[in-house]
């Protein structure tokens, strides 16, 4: 009886064993005449049972089955598995790691370079569809696949990182840019984007680092430039920031945010440089001007000038507050003088006004300067504006 029982379970196995394998041709047939359907529901049943779990033909077929799927033109068959591809890269792995004969070598050796272009124009699709962080993973899959099959994709692991820092994944992209220097890749990007994640991170001693490495590489990388000012205005390096932002001007003589910038840090210096004062005025002015003659819509230079000429404006009447009673006639003039730049900086804070309705700080200086000038519909009409807001 024992040795019947045991005559049986030999058979049974034989037979399970014999039903897989049934069960993997089944897969191969399906998938030669385009049921990708069926192809992946037997592959998916050999691979899972004890029988053929270790089998390399298994795995290899399971590789090709799920490549097939991942490129299929069939919505039906493309959505089978959204992971695809993946699945098709770790099959091979497997059916490498079963293979000792090295039967399916040169077949898995040529469908790697094809899942490392898919994982390439996986990346690229993912990144059009702003999907940041599935084409850094996309993008560092198929950098990793080509170096595991001899080769070296730096393009494909400077897209991993750079597509890394919009997803806001800083680790990863300081990892991969890291890695990136170390095989010597040159790009002026790198040093910017390293720079810019540790200003960002606060660590500005080891963002200049890196962008003064850059700068030694490429002396003339607008965006290196760019960042080391950022650098200087994060640490109050006021004069260095400007000296830079100057050169920006010479480079880039169409870009608003360049003359923005200038202009605020005129405006800045001329508080801490009270001799030269006029000087930095009539600088902080130029630059306000031209960056909104680049851009018409841009709020800040608007606001910043007209901002400008009331600030001048109240140092004016701060003057004239503080002359003797017996000069009326100069107290007059100053008077003048500061209502006339009351009156310049209006157009320019009501377009602002206009552009941000609930910007509070613009309300309230026009509130301030319809008052002055004695426009007090206006005034009325702009402290009501300002009570609603303050009430939501």
């Amino acid at each position: 009886m024992k040795k019947l029982v045991l005559l049986l379970v030999l058979v049974l196995s034989i037979y399970s064993v014999h039903a897989q394998k049934n069960n993997r041709t089944s897969a191969f047939n399906y998938l030669r005449n385009g049921k990708l359907d069926k192809a992946k529901e037997f592959i998916d049943k050999t691979i899972e049972h004890p029988q053929t779990i270790n089998d390399a033909k298994a795995w290899f077929y399971r590789g090709n089955i799920y490549l097939a799927i991942h490129m299929s033109e069939l919505p039906a068959f493309k959505a089978l598995d959204e992971n695809a591809l993946a699945k098709s890269y770790e099959s091979y792995i497997k059916a490498q790691e079963f293979d000792e004969k090295k039967e399916f070598f040169a077949d898995i050796f040529t469908n790697m370079f094809v899942i490392s272009e898919q994982f390439y124009n996986l990346g690229v699709e993912s990144f059009n569809h702003k999907n940041y962080l599935k084409a850094m993973q996309a993008f560092e899959s198929s950098a990793a696949l080509t170096k595991e099959i001899g080769n070296l994709d730096t393009m494909a692991l400077y897209n991993a990182g750079m597509t890394a820092e919009l997803a806001e994944e800083n680790t990863d992209a300081k990892r991969i840019y890291k890695e990136l220097l170390g095989m010597n890749y040159q790009n002026p990007a790198i040093y910017s984007s390293m720079g810019g994640i540790l200003l960002r991170e606060h660590d500005t001693l080891s963002a200049m680092n890196y962008v003064k490495d850059g700068r030694a590489i490429f002396p003339d990388d607008f965006n290196l430039l760019i960042i080391e000012t950022n650098i200087y205005l994060n640490t109050q390096q006021t004069e260095c920031a400007l000296k830079n932002l100057e050169l920006a001007m010479q480079i880039d003589q169409n870009n608003p945010s360049i003359f923005f910038a200038v202009g605020t840090i005129y405006d800045q210096l001329k508080n801490s440089h009270p001799d030269d004062a006029a000087n930095y005025l009539a600088k902080a002015e130029k630059a306000y001007m031209k960056s909104i003659e680049l851009q018409s819509d841009y709020f800040d230079p608007i606001y910043n000038l007209g901002a400008l000429y009331v600030n001048e404006a109240a140092q004016i009447i701060d003057k004239a507050n503080t002359l003797p009673l017996s000069e009326i006639k100069k107290y007059d003039m100053m008077k003048t003088q500061a209502d006339e730049l009351l009156s310049k900086s209006l157009p320019y804070l009501e377009t602002a006004h206009e552009m941000l309705p609930s910007d509070l700080s613009t309300m309230v200086s026009l509130k301030e300067i319809y008052t002055r000038l004695n426009m007090f519909d206006k005034m009325q009409i702009m402290n009501n504006k300002i009570k609603e807001l303050q009430n939501r």
